[in-house]
């Protein structure tokens, strides 16, 4: 009785788990606290770029982080500009 030779398994890459919770971290922070998440997608991205891998979900929530940053800080900006043009009341 011959033994049919199986195909070898696929070795898939093999990502670093601190890499991607980084990565989920980030991406759920882009929604809560854009700052933070800037910096900690900004880590995921590095540590995915040194292993050799492509993480989308830390570009993405480094993204997002960036974006939604700079909309709060405008809606912060356009508050403070509408609270200074209002008239000044008389006494």
């Amino acid at each position: 009785m011959t033994e049919t030779p199986s195909a070898p398994a696929v070795q898939g890459a093999v990502q670093d788990p601190q890499a991607n919770t980084l990565a989920i971290v980030g991406f759920i922070l882009a929604f809560i606290a854009p700052p933070i998440g800037i910096i900690v997608s900004a880590i995921a991205v590095s540590k995915a770029g040194k292993a050799g891998l492509d993480s989308k979900l830390s570009k993405w929530g480094l993204g997002l982080s960036i974006t939604f940053t700079v909309l709060y800080l405008a809606l912060v900006g356009a508050g403070v500009y509408a609270a200074l043009s209002l008239p000044t009341a008389a006494m």
